[in-house]
């Protein structure tokens, strides 16, 4: 250690210390509004660039969880995201697997058009029209199976079952006895755990933060993610603010609300990355497009 360090030159330096300064730019605007959240508003007002917590107060999360809308639409995303999710990584791996065995007839073409849907699509008014004809509209199943699989998460967990499962290893199994059925269940997917860490992160996040599908497809209001609660009282409180006094107590508090209605947003997001942070790295990289 003491070795490496010794040979670091200025040049070296001057990475680590730009590397730090943007990690630092990253970093800081969550901070922020983690630390405004439970400032009192009008030192937020007072202190744009707020490094602490100033006159700690729970008055934005008081009136954010009094709202009953809040839980229902944790419990609508949840539900949604855990839903949709398995569903996503269930289609994803079975699409992905026959599409990595050398030997699938047609193998290529199918590829072509999957790929072709990376740079077109049929756009809004098309997959509207879909899922009104599939009688999916104004129901929880419009918001899980929409979207079922990406192209890009199948092309990487392709180009991973294709560079971590040989087909020497294939050919073992057959030789076995082991049937395509479990030689994916017993094989594949114990070899696939950083690639569905990481498409389960990819998956996961979308369905969190979802809210447009939910504004097109749901009308009935005990349907709407947590996303589409959190816009709402957003704009409601965007009004007051605009229509009241900045003496007000409410319009100062709105303030703050807003920072809590981001924390309430990400924070589920940033509790759950660190479980499948060690495989993100490891399952981009390995199920990278080759060519």
């Amino acid at each position: 250690m003491n070795r490496s360090l010794n040979k670091m030159n200025g040049i070296d330096y001057g990475i680590y210390v730009f590397l730090i300064g943007t990690a630092l730019l990253f970093v800081y605007p969550f901070y922020y509004i983690i630390s405004a959240s439970f400032s009192d508003p009008a030192q937020v007002i007072s202190n744009p660039l707020l490094l602490y917590p100033i006159d700690v107060t729970l008055s934005a999360y008081k009136l954010l969880l009094s709202t009953g809308t809040i839980w229902l639409g944790y419990y609508n995303s949840i539900l949604y995201t855990v839903s949709g999710t398995l569903l996503n990584i269930t289609v994803t791996l079975l699409a992905a697997y026959a599409l990595s065995r050398q030997e699938l007839a047609g193998r290529r073409i199918v590829l072509f058009f999957i790929v072709i849907t990376l740079f077109f699509n049929g756009g809004m008014i098309p997959t509207y029209l879909i899922v009104k004809s599939l009688g999916l509209l104004d129901t929880r199943w419009a918001l899980i199976v929409s979207g079922a699989v990406t192209t890009w998460n199948l092309l990487i967990t392709k180009t991973y079952l294709e560079m971590n499962i040989p087909q020497e290893l294939r050919d073992a199994a057959e030789v076995d006895g082991a049937s395509e059925l479990t030689f994916f269940s017993r094989i594949a997917l114990p070899l696939s755990k950083p690639i569905i860490a990481v498409i389960a992160l990819f998956y996961g996040s979308g369905h969190w933060n979802a809210y447009f599908n939910a504004l097109i497809y749901i009308r009935q209001r005990d349907l709407y993610p947590l996303q589409v609660y959190l816009r709402e009282m957003l704009i409601l409180d965007q009004n007051t603010e605009m229509m009241g006094d900045v003496s007000d107590h409410r319009v100062l508090v709105a303030l703050t609300l807003k920072f809590a209605i981001m924390v309430a947003a990400i924070a589920p997001l940033l509790i759950v990355f660190p479980f499948v942070q060690r495989f993100f790295v490891k399952g981009v990289l390995i199920g990278a497009l080759k060519e």
